[in-house]
């Protein structure tokens, strides 16, 4: 079979409009505040739908757009296709299917269940734990900080609003949560990309908690 070019791919792409429409991305950094442009030589994290992308400092601006653009664009495709909260295992096969087909190759992909060894599951926890694990000392602490960041925002302000209207519901969730970097001009983004079903309801799905037998994590 003939496979399309990128052109083409993207002329015959659906997208889905985001659940909580917005103009542009949010960025959040140490100061909490929300800028209209990516800055070079600093790290930044941004909203991106149901993403929250960090950067190391040493990706430079237009790279940054283009890691923003292309995931949105995965997401709202595959928020077309599989728009149901049970099809999320769908969802995700999409999204990758989107960014290699728009020139992104993919090293490694896979999903398995997550098993808490504490009483208490706590979701920003247990984002660091995974994180650290694929990723290492360095780019975890800029996660940390992303968290941090994120945690100490008003729940009225936009980007909490846009972020929490996009990846949840009362009882369900999903989210990717990714950090890019730049080495010689190459570039790579780490993502994780979690989905959650609780008997409890999630209000901030990054710092909820809950006892361990009423949460399941993939």
């Amino acid at each position: 079979m003939t496979q399309l070019n990128p052109k083409e791919f993207l002329a015959n792409l659906e997208l889905a409009s985001s659940k909580f429409k917005i103009e542009k991305s949010y960025q959040i950094n140490a100061l909490q505040r929300a800028v209209e442009s990516e800055e070079e030589g600093n790290n930044q994290a941004f909203v991106n739908d149901k993403s929250l992308i960090s950067f190391v400092s040493n990706v430079n601006g237009q790279n940054r757009q283009d890691i923003l653009n292309s995931t949105l664009l995965a997401q709202l495709a595959a928020n077309k296709k599989y728009p149901n909260e049970d099809q999320m295992l769908n969802w995700y096969d999409t999204y990758i299917e989107v960014l290699q087909k728009t020139g992104w190759n993919i090293e490694n992909k896979q999903i398995s269940n997550f098993s808490s060894t504490d009483s208490v599951f706590e979701m920003e926890n247990v984002i660091i734990d995974i994180l650290a694990t694929a990723l290492g000392g360095t780019m975890i602490n800029v996660i940390k900080e992303t968290l941090k960041a994120f945690k100490g925002l008003s729940e009225s302000d936009g980007k909490i609003i846009a972020f929490e209207k996009n990846t949840h519901s009362l009882s369900k969730g999903s989210f990717q949560m990714g950090i890019a970097d730049e080495t010689n001009d190459a570039v790579t983004i780490n993502m994780g990309f979690f989905y959650l079903s609780t008997e409890n309801q999630i209000n901030r799905i990054l710092f909820f908690k809950s006892a361990r037998d009423k949460t399941n994590l993939k």
